[in-house]
């Protein structure tokens, strides 16, 4: 069915009378209502509803029911002939009207008064209308503009409680809503509000009911070259700023838009609000405030101003109020994170750590100095997306894997740090914390922690491992070895005028009587640090090859090539590994190798596309040990 078959039905009904009559052209007028429902934009479907509205207004207006009458009229008007105007039906419009609706002339004397500005003579006419009970609904919006703008012009000489009268007699009107007239009602109210803490426009609104919100309404708009802020937007902005308790949920169940932009009016305005806070000094106003904001939106799911409040929290929670940031960043909930926030952000010449990445890290910071227990398998987590989108990111891996040891998941820990030594082997920190997986096996946690003091030679580096060494000596009750570690620590302290620490002080208390006859601890890292590297790199084959080149690096460093006559080759300091230092040409040694894989470009002078990727690989030497073999001197 279509419009054609709503004209066909009126042409029938022309010839008919009585209930026949009435029975076609409902008939006509429910097709054409299920057609305008459909689509409401097109012209003959509009022309098909209105001239069938127009019929049955004729009709009852014969039948003398002006109220079916003003029925029909009333959703006649309600058809949006969307900006323009068919002449024939508006003169249809104007000849029903008064035959309709006795009172017609009247309201539209009152109506001139109020567009002219004379509000309280017009309300006067409605107030003598309502007295006679003669007020139609048919006059029920006409109304509510005089209403408007009478409240609007005598605002400052209305007391609140007139006011709340008035708009109360608004809200008991049957006219079309939603409305402009029905926004407006609600944008003065909410003005009004700013200035009338005794009116509560939560309620209000409630009563006025947010399904009502026009699409102009939750949009932004655009005036004069500037662009308006939506009415939603300023009613959220107004809640914030006024402390008003809402129920979020139930009022964003009741708009029609996204909940997340819904949101994001709420969590700009807090932003500007913390922005302002900390500007200004505020900083209780400003704690409270990310507290707040925390407890009633984190449970809301990611956002653009969800991340830009955590950025805040990241910036300004810092120094003596740095350990503010975990609690904030746990109930934020890192899986908020945006894919926008693990992206650099570039700005002018300058480029900056994406936001994840320094959040994570910040939260990580402050965990290295708390000692309460507490699961981290919420930050552990986003440490494994970050090392996933930044693999080449030493730190991150690291950072997880003291994660895993804080977490008492010491297999996951000691898994990354098998990975971490393979590129990393000659950084003491890395056995440094290593070691501290191994809580039961103390041979090779002393192997760890002697690899880690062979590695460093700056003894500003070294003080906390001679302190866990002596410890882990005295429990083996190597105590002769434990005193030279303690002595070491403390010579260097007091060299640097540094503090020593109580557990120095309780560690020295068992070696106090101790006899040394030892000069040094050489010999018993010599004897240990095979433990850690066995361990290290237990998933490791032996790989044979020769000597075959002695020489010195710009820097007059002694360095050895080896290779296996094939694939492998590569050179390092004679020093590195203590079974080189007395070594021959030609002789064979066995190695644990890393096979690291290395992309390069490299130009390519036959194809348009210019350059190539190849891959490479370079051999990273873990461990050394002799054989018997010898191929003879070169």
């Amino acid at each position: 069915m279509d419009s054609k078959t709503v004209f066909e039905l009126r042409n029938e009904a022309k010839d008919l009378s009585g209930i026949e009559k009435l029975h076609k052209l409902n008939n006509a007028l429910n097709i054409s209502r299920k057609l305008y429902l459909e689509d409401s934009s097109d012209e003959w479907i509009q022309k098909a509803f209105a001239w069938v509205l127009i019929d049955l207004c004729k009709y009852y207006i014969a039948d003398k029911n002006l109220n079916q009458a003003s029925v029909c009229f009333k959703e006649l008007n309600t058809i949006d002939f969307q900006g323009y105007e068919d002449e024939i039906i508006e003169n249809q419009k104007n000849f029903l009207r008064p035959k309709i609706d006795i009172n017609y002339s009247e309201v539209q004397k009152a109506e001139d008064l109020s567009k002219s500005g004379n509000n309280k003579e017009a309300l006067a006419f409605f107030k003598n209308l309502i007295s006679q009970n003669r007020l139609t609904e048919l006059h029920h919006e006409s109304y509510g503009w005089v209403i408007y703008r009478y409240i609007k012009v005598e605002e400052s000489n209305l007391s609140s409680v007139e006011v709340r009268t008035f708009l109360r007699d608004y809200m008991n009107l049957k006219n079309e809503r939603p409305s402009m007239l029905h926004s407006m009602i609600l944008n003065f109210a909410l003005n009004y509000s700013k200035s009338h803490n005794d009116f509560k426009f939560y309620n209000f609104l409630l009563l006025w009911n947010p399904v009502n919100l026009r699409y102009e309404d939750l949009h932004d708009g655009y005036k004069d070259g500037k662009d308006i802020p939506s009415l939603i937007s300023r009613i959220c902005r107004e809640f914030v700023n006024s402390n008003t308790e809402i129920n979020i949920e139930e009022f964003l169940s009741k708009i029609d838009l996204s909940k997340e932009i819904v949101l994001d009016f709420f969590r700009e305005t807090i932003f500007w609000n913390i922005f302002n806070a900390h500007k200004e000094n505020k900083l209780s106003e400003l704690w409270n405030l990310f507290e707040q904001y925390n407890n009633n939106y984190s449970k809301h799911g990611q956002s653009k101003w969800h991340s830009e409040i955590l950025n805040l929290a990241e910036r300004f929670m810092k120094e003596n109020d740095e350990w503010r940031f975990l609690s904030f960043f746990k109930k934020w909930n890192p899986e908020n994170l945006r894919t926008d926030d693990w992206k650099e952000t570039k700005k002018e010449e300058h480029t900056y750590k994406p936001l994840a990445i320094k959040a994570i890290k910040k939260a990580f910071e402050v965990l290295k100095t708390q000692t309460s227990e507490q699961s981290l398998s919420w930050l552990i987590q986003p440490y494994e997306k970050a090392i996933k989108l930044f693999p080449d990111d030493e730190w991150l891996l690291r950072e997880k894997a003291l994660l895993h040891i804080k977490n008492n998941e010491l297999e996951l820990a000691i898994k990354i740090y098998k990975q971490l030594v393979l590129e990393l082997a000659d950084k003491h920190y890395v056995w440094q914390e290593f070691s501290e997986c191994i809580v039961t096996d103390n041979p090779l946690k002393i192997g760890m922690l002697s690899k880690a003091l062979i590695l460093e030679k700056n003894e500003d580096f070294l003080g906390d491992i001679h302190l866990n060494l002596a410890k882990t000596l005295i429990d083996e009750n190597l105590f002769e070895n434990a005193f030279i570690e303690l002595d070491a620590y403390k010579k260097h302290r007091e060299i640097k005028g540094w503090k020593l620490s109580s557990l120095f002080d309780e560690l020295q208390q068992k070696v106090n009587s101790v006899k040394l006859n030892l000069k040094d601890n050489q010999e018993l890292y010599k004897k240990y640090i095979p433990f850690a590297e066995n361990f290290a790199y237990a998933d490791f084959n032996w790989t044979e090859v020769v000597l075959t080149d002695k020489w010195k690096d710009d820097k007059g460093k002694d360095r050895l090539t080896f290779t296996d006559g094939k694939t492998i080759e590569f050179a390092i300091r004679k020093n590195r590994f203590e079974v080189l230092k007395q070594s021959e040409l030609g002789q064979i040694f066995k190695f644990k190798l890393h096979k690291q894989e290395i992309k390069k470009e490299v130009e390519n002078r036959f194809s348009w596309i210019g350059k190539n990727v190849i891959t490479e690989y370079k051999y990273i030497p873990l461990t050394a040990g002799k054989t018997e073999k010898n191929i003879g001197k070169f």
